[in-house]
């Protein structure tokens, strides 16, 4: 939003059936979540696109929100659910994978990256300028620590969080498999560094199992939600 010309946005996070627009608008939303709904919406409406942002797991399962400090916010249930929507989208010529560590190590390369996919856009400041000129809402910089300039002070947290990674794998089993298919590991090496840790089974905001019935229902609601898009896209 900093960045790039773009008509409308939100303060923060607004679930994608919500979001309203008038016609020949660019329309900027985040919310994670709505990942479960992006395969169906790049089939069916030829003005959506998506940057999707990959980071390695282990560092996401280590934050925490900046609204409630007290506990985990994702896990690796979630990340593993999300993920396999996302990449079900690759290839398709309106999704564009992100590294985030990419991303905060060579925002202005990145920043190329988007523009040569998405050329329609149009630059206001590089994104290694953002914190020069970013004005965000209070909620969001709850969530996000404060504004701050773009850097790689986050990556490779995990190591600092071994409790946690040892507890998520013992709830889900090992990550390596997610690790080398999204390329951050090799192999199962680096799970030597969880050697006689004491795993931290302590909750997350979301919960570590959804049941079927759970499931079929998020399934049908989310049927709802897109035909609640498609028809609000198609009305005057």
């Amino acid at each position: 939003m900093t960045c790039y010309a773009i008509d409308k946005h939100y303060d923060h996070e607004i679930r994608f059936n919500l979001v309203t627009a008038a016609a020949g608008q660019t329309v900027l939303t985040k919310r994670p979540k709505d990942t479960m709904y992006i395969r169906e919406l790049l089939d069916r409406d030829e003005q959506f696109f998506v940057i999707y942002v990959l980071r390695d797991p282990r560092d996401v399962i280590v934050s925490r929100h900046g609204k409630d400090k007290s506990i985990y916010y994702s896990n690796i249930r979630l990340w593993r659910d999300l993920h396999s929507i996302a990449k079900a989208c690759y290839g398709h010529e309106r999704f564009l994978e992100v590294r985030y560590e990419d991303f905060v190590s060579r925002p202005d390369e990145i920043q190329r990256a988007i523009e040569e996919r998405f050329p329609w856009l149009d630059r206001r400041h590089r994104f290694s300028e953002y914190h020069e000129y970013a004005e965000v809402s209070e909620k969001s910089k709850t969530a996000m620590h404060g504004v701050r300039p773009i850097a790689p002070t986050s990556v490779g947290r995990w190591r600092s969080n071994l409790p946690r990674i040892a507890g998520q794998q013992a709830l889900h089993g090992s990550m390596t498999p997610d690790l080398v298919d999204c390329g951050y590991e090799y192999d199962a090496t680096w799970e030597a560094e969880l050697e006689g840790v004491e795993p931290d089974r302590s909750r997350s905001r979301y919960p570590e199992k959804v049941y079927w019935l759970r499931r079929f229902l998020n399934k049908r609601d989310a049927v709802r939600k897109i035909n609640n898009y498609l028809r609000m896209r198609r009305s005057p």
